[in-house]
């Protein structure tokens, strides 16, 4: 399987967003995923990161997520959450077959304009 890895306080992330926890997200949303990772905010965040984690980390939870989050606003690399979205979360979308790559970087295109 494979993951959007990167390195964080010295320890490897690995992230990726199973079929299975596609399917969980939207039961619990209520949302088709493509929608609900439109969605900015705080709890979308949180349970993308909490998802893409359990993929190497069965017990990931909801506090590990913010805790993970909290990192990553902390290391100067991120810092901002349209930071950990746009390099964090929606690389790990890449790898895991919802976005294409290039979809990735005409939103990133969008937003530096």
């Amino acid at each position: 399987m494979k993951y959007y890895e990167f390195e964080l306080n010295g320890e490897t992330i690995k992230l990726r967003l199973t079929s299975n926890d596609c399917v969980e997200i939207e039961k619990k949303t209520g949302q088709k995923l493509l929608d609900y990772i439109q969605d900015y905010s705080m709890q979308t965040v949180l349970t993308l990161l909490m998802y893409m984690r359990r993929s190497t980390v069965p017990n990931f939870s909801m506090k590990d997520a913010g805790d993970l989050y909290d990192k990553l606003i902390d290391d100067e690399k991120y810092g901002c959450m349209e930071t950990v979205l746009y390099d964090v979360i929606f690389e790990g979308l890449v790898v895991s077959g919802f976005l294409k790559k290039e979809e990735l970087e005409e939103i990133k295109g969008k937003k530096s304009k």
